[in-house]
């Protein structure tokens, strides 16, 4: 078993659980059972890793999502999205709001139901992601570096519209996407309407050739409300069912 690397059958033999495979008279359905431990095993240690490699801030689900509160988006059309067929299409998805809405919720739900399913998954912040090819610059490593962001079958690049971008920074992100174009699927967020991002990259033709390339096989999504995060604290007691101080 060692010399096969058959981890999770090992595992069963030195703790004393070999009884789980006892009342098959059946060798061949025997040899069923004890591969198909070993099967689970492997997919639940290389589930695992794509969770570790996704560095999902944490975990969320669309079973976790109030779509009762965020009436602006329909669940139907997010659980159909959760089949992932866009993904196995290289296409985008774009969620824009306020801060506080359900962005990065819905962004990350659907990036778990991928890592779930095989799929190869990288979370990243918008800052993050500049950061790291402006670090690249420094030891020579740029091309490798903007490979490795392609290299995924999601990308998700959450809260762009926090930092404006420079010029290079704005190149930067270009190359991005356009390295994502019809290759890869993109899950991006952010709080500024398309109208603004002339604002926030360096050069208004970047922003059109980023915006084109993003859209053209994309699923948009505009998020409204109040932020989640706040409402509880600006809310009245009143507002929650308590008694109005002056009824009258």
């Amino acid at each position: 078993m060692k010399r096969l690397k058959l981890r999770r059958i090992r595992e069963i033999l030195e703790s004393g659980e070999e009884e789980v495979f006892s009342g098959y008279s059946d060798p061949v359905e025997l040899i069923f059972q004890v591969a198909q431990r070993e099967v689970l095993a492997r997919e639940e240690t290389q589930r695992q890793r794509r969770f570790h490699r996704a560095r999902f801030p944490d975990i969320k689900t669309l079973d976790d999502f109030d779509f009762s509160v965020q009436k602006s988006v329909e669940e139907s059309t997010l659980q159909e999205l959760a089949q992932l067929d866009f993904i196995d299409r290289a296409e985008n998805v774009v969620f824009l709001g306020p801060p506080g809405v359900g962005k990065t919720h819905l962004a990350i739900a659907l990036g778990v139901a991928a890592a779930d399913r095989g799929h190869d998954v990288l979370f990243c912040r918008a800052e993050e992601l500049v950061d790291d090819l402006y670090a690249s610059l420094a030891d020579g490593t740029f091309k490798r570096v903007l490979g490795r962001y392609g290299k995924h079958d999601l990308l998700i690049i959450d809260e762009l519209g926090f930092l404006d971008l420079d010029r290079t920074a704005s190149n930067h992100f270009f190359q991005v996407i356009n390295q994502a174009y019809e290759q890869q699927s993109v899950i991006l967020t952010s709080n500024r309407p398309f109208q603004e991002w002339a604002a926030l990259f360096d050069d208004a033709v970047v922003v059109s050739a980023i915006l084109d390339r993003l859209l053209h096989h994309a699923h948009l999504f505009n998020l409204k409300g109040q932020s989640y995060r706040l409402k509880d604290k600006f809310d009245p007691p009143w507002a929650q069912g308590g008694e109005h101080p002056n009824p009258g």
